[in-house]
């Protein structure tokens, strides 16, 4: 079989490269950060466990929540698929394939042919257009583009374990129901959702408690991480480039609400699209300043780095409640 006849979108972060993907091969021409914002993406979570090395400072919402939430705010039917067979899996796939759907698979990269990763992250999203012989198309986000890899290697790559994994799973769109002018109010209940659940975390390291959290943590990494500035490197690089668009995601942010205005009409959208490029470079100042800091200035980059997140925290708290109040 050839490669699905679309033009292949290679975006900022894997789960809403991989739906806008599927829901192009469905005609529905819907930009990566009108995506993000359906899909409820921007959060905060500060996590350190006792078996992690270093801390993670994730800015969106858990994976497979965004592609459910787009497709609930779209009135679609998304169509999941695990199981613990990877010939099942894979039969699954080539079905989907054979009948001219683009598939969306979670797995982990590092088993793929074309990967370098030297590390494991099991909740990665690809989108897959198409096959030929023993060798898979797949479509990944802007630094790799259109890839090809191995039937082994996929197979390997799906049944992978690890924290947010799953068992080979497979989504498919179902575009039924689709109406374009629902967007607008599909963007206003999605901003509003996206308030609540900022200003109203479950624990105290979400929202906009967990950037304050952070704050007070961040001073307490040299003394408490083995190797600190290898550490902050890491914790910084992710922050930036780990599919987060720069700025912890809040650059695709400002970009949905820019087109949630033109759609809606709500000033306070535009308003504070402005607001939120400026916390994002905020953000991408703290990455830079965890990611160049060498042994002897690690002690002053956290501080420096803590005061600016410290900041954020109400930033985006009073932000956030503009935009909740906007969108009622």
């Amino acid at each position: 079989m050839a490669v699905i006849d679309i033009s292949p979108y290679s975006g900022e972060h894997c789960e809403s490269t991989a739906l806008l993907n599927m829901l192009r091969n469905h005609d529905i021409e819907i930009s990566e950060p009108l995506i993000f914002g359906l899909g409820q993406g921007l959060s905060f979570l500060y996590w350190h466990s006792k078996q992690m090395p270093n801390p993670f400072l994730a800015g969106r919402v858990k994976p497979d929540h965004l592609m459910r939430n787009v497709v609930d705010a779209l009135a679609l039917q998304l169509h999941a698929q695990e199981t613990s067979s990877p010939a099942k899996a894979e039969a699954t796939l080539l079905k989907a394939l054979d009948e001219g759907d683009v598939v969306g698979l979670k797995l982990d990269r590092y088993h793929l042919d074309y990967a370098h990763e030297n590390h494991h992250f099991a909740a990665h999203y690809v989108a897959c257009i198409g096959y030929e012989d023993d060798r898979f198309v797949l479509v990944e986000t802007r630094s790799l583009g259109v890839q090809s890899t191995s039937r082994d290697s996929l197979t390997r790559a799906r049944s992978a374990r690890g924290p947010m994994c799953s068992r080979s799973l497979s989504v498919r769109v179902d575009p039924r129901g689709y109406d374009e002018s629902i967007l607008a109010k599909a963007c206003q209940s999605s901003v509003l959702a996206t308030a609540q659940e900022f200003l109203n975390p479950p624990i105290t390291n979400m929202g906009f408690k967990g950037i304050a959290k952070t704050a007070s943590l961040m001073p307490t990494w040299h003394d408490r991480l083995e190797r600190p500035a290898e550490a902050m490197s890491i914790v910084g690089t992710s922050m930036e480039e780990g599919g987060t668009g720069g700025g912890l995601f809040r650059t695709l942010w400002a970009q949905f609400l820019e087109e949630a205005h033109e759609l809606t009409g709500i000033d306070a959208y535009d308003e504070l699209a402005v607001e939120y490029r400026r916390i994002s470079k905020r953000w991408t100042e703290v990455a830079n300043l965890l990611r160049d800091a060498d042994d002897t200035g690690a002690r002053q980059a956290l501080d420096e780095a803590a005061s600016i997140v410290n900041s954020l925290a109400h930033a985006e708290r009073s932000a956030m409640s503009r935009l909740q109040e906007a969108s009622r």
